[in-house]
This record gives C-alpha cells, structure tokens and sequence, in this order.
C-alpha cells in the first residue's frame, strides 16, 4: 500500500480565506521583494510569491537589481524600504552573489519588516526556542503541513538531512521546540542509511536529487522531502518537453514504503510560499 500524500497545495488551499480576511484588515499591504541578478530559479519563486500575494489581496514591489550591483547600493535600497511606512515587509530572494556580503544585507533589513525571519534578531530568538518567534517560512511551512495531518512529533526521533542556515537550522529548531528528539545529518554522514531506518520522521533538505531512497527508510515512517531539483540528461530531456522538478527523496521508490511523504512539486514548495504570508500578517501583529 502507497504512503498517504502530505499535499501542500491542499493546505495552503484551505488557509486562502482566513489570509484574505486578514489582509483586510491592514492599513500597510506593500511586500518588497529584492532580487539581484536573474537566477532563474529565484525568478521562479518570485513569481510564485507575487502570485499568491495577489490572490489574498497584497501588493508586491518587486526591486529588481543586477547581478554586479555594489554592496552600499542593496543596502540603500533596504533602508529606503525601511523608511517606508507603507510597505509592510522585505524579503531579499535568496541566494546572493558571491561578491555580496550576504549577512550584512540581510541584518541591514528592520526586523519589524523581515519577513523571512534571518535577521540576527529573528534568529536568536527562533534559535533560543522561544515560543512565539516567527519562524522562516520553510520551517513553518512544514510545522503547518504536520499539524493539517494531525502528526505530532512529541517524542518521536526526527532525523533532519541538511544543515542550512535557511532551511535546515530552523527545521531542527521548529522541531525541538515540538519536544522530538533531533538528529542533524547531511550527504556527508557516515552510516546516513542506519540514521534514517531509526527515524520515525526523516526531513530532507540537502539539496541532493534522489539521496534518500528505498533503502533508507522502513514502514510507518514519515518523509517530508524538503528538496526542489531540476531532472537533467539527454533521456529526460527527449521525453519530457519542460523540465521536470524532483526532490531529495527518490519518490516513486520511498513511497510504497512508508507511511506518509510528500511530493515534489506539490508538498513543501506551497507551504513555504503560504508561510512568508502567515509571517508577515504575525509582523503586524507584533506593532
């Protein structure tokens, strides 16, 4: 028997109506978003966030910058969005360019406006577990999806493959403060197979296509495949006429196994982007 779906689109979905009606009733509802250079999958998220901030009813500025701009210049252009008392929240789109300083820019951001919750502010206080610190969105997306599905991870073993200061930290974190037992792995851990059969949750956020297959998880477990990678090779390109997204979990594999697994696309992906909004509306709350 196949794994039930964890279905991303599902949720967020269910959660359009009370986002709207929370929209509503701001009196700022301008996001900036700060893209530098044209990576196309950062123009890919972009689209999926101005997307859906037009369909609960926001407004997206989307700042456009190119790929040599000077370090003082994305600054400038934070803090005039700062200044701003009509935008309600910044993103800069993820990742930089190497000749940016990425840290300096991003806690240049107010934290009353960091949407994505990586300012040094935000970090400390989701990183010291306190209980309502706003969570980036990835995490939060995936706390959501679990409690849709009424899966609690309350003593349960969740091992976590990926260690990213974007992703994988704050799932391990979002984690612990759910009382799990966490373990931290990466493609690089010895003995990966043994550290993921153990796990009663296995989240994988490496980045790696396929690294989690059938000999890595046992029945009843639960997979949440965190990764978003593009098919590539000369076979797939010949039979599939766009390219095909893939996950860190081979699926087709993994999910006659376990339990539960969500999809990609379809599974995380919607809930991150419906988190950046949950943020943002907790944002204006905190004033």
């Amino acid at each position: 028997m196949s794994a039930q779906i964890l279905d991303g689109r599902k949720v967020r979905d269910s959660l359009i109506p009370v986002l709207t009606e929370s929209v509503k009733g701001l009196t700022t509802k301008t996001l900036t978003i700060i893209q530098v250079g044209q990576v196309a999958d950062s123009s890919s998220y972009i689209r999926a966030k101005k997307a859906f901030a037009e369909k609960i009813g926001l407004t997206v500025n989307h700042v456009e910058l190119p790929e040599d701009v000077s370090q003082a210049k994305v600054v400038e252009v934070i803090e005039e969005n700062n200044e701003d008392s009509s935008v309600r929240g910044i993103i800069v789109q993820l990742p930089l360019p190497l000749s940016l300083d990425r840290d300096e820019i991003i806690d240049t951001i107010d934290p009353d406006k960091d949407v994505d919750a990586l300012t040094s502010y935000r970090v400390k206080r989701w990183f010291e577990g306190e209980e309502d610190a706003l969570l980036p969105a990835t995490a939060r997306g995936i706390r959501t999806l679990l409690d849709y599905y009424k899966i609690d991870l309350f003593g349960k073993k969740v091992v976590i493959v990926g260690r990213s200061m974007l992703v994988g930290k704050p799932i391990v974190a979002m984690c612990l403060g759910r009382n799990a037992t966490v373990t931290v792995c990466h493609s690089k851990t010895p003995e990966l197979m043994a550290e993921t059969q153990s796990a009663h949750v296995i989240i994988v956020a490496a980045g790696k296509p396929g690294l989690i297959g059938k000999d890595h998880v046992r029945a009843g477990q639960i997979v949440i495949d965190v990764g978003i990678n593009t098919s590539t090779g000369e076979k797939l390109d010949d039979e599939i006429p766009e390219k095909k997204l893939i996950g860190d979990v081979d699926f087709e594999a993994v999910s006659p196994i376990v339990a539960y697994i969500t999809p990609v696309p379809g599974g995380v992906g919607p809930m991150t982007v419906v988190s950046l909004y949950q943020n943002l509306l907790e944002l204006s709350r905190e004033e």
